[in-house]
């Protein structure tokens, strides 16, 4: 049940973006190239009944400064560098993703839309600080929140 509206939402979202025949693999990949630079997977793990979404900003050389590692652990402080999402390192080539999780019966294809267009604005933001940290510039900009989901119950936890 889940899967199926998984694939119904990448279904509308596709449709509302202008990208027919947007769809899942067998396995709940889905791998979405913008300005044919940028790749923002969208995947369902069946486990946690979630959508992760993920993208790489970039790779950090060997030599990486202290500064930067220090950048990307600070943006993970309560997610408030990271737009909500959360920045890391994976693998020998050093590339730095980042990524965002929701449970599947928060989503609706607005709200999924609206997520892809706020990780789209802080993968290249983190891209573009990563290129200026290494080349020893000031990071530019800052990131772009995530679409806030309001509570199941409607109200504000105090």
């Amino acid at each position: 049940m889940a899967r199926k509206h998984f694939d119904t939402l990448l279904s509308r979202v596709g449709d509302a973006i202008g990208v027919g025949n947007l769809e899942a693999d067998a396995d709940g990949y889905c791998l979405l190239r913008v300005d044919g630079q940028l790749e923002l997977s969208i995947e369902f793990d069946e486990d946690s009944q979630s959508v992760i979404l993920s993208a790489a900003c970039g790779q950090l050389s060997a030599t990486a400064s202290s500064q930067i590692l220090l950048e990307l652990l600070s943006a993970n402080f309560y997610w408030s560098g990271a737009g909500g999402s959360t920045l890391s390192v994976h693998g020998p080539p050093r590339t730095v993703y980042l990524q965002y999780r929701e449970t599947i019966d928060h989503l609706d294809a607005p709200r999924l839309q609206d997520l892809l267009h706020a990780m789209l604005m802080n993968s290249e933001t983190w891209s573009e600080r990563l290129t200026a940290l290494a080349s020893g510039q000031a990071a530019p900009g800052a990131a772009v929140p995530m679409p806030v989901d309001p509570p199941p119950w409607g109200g504000i936890r105090v």
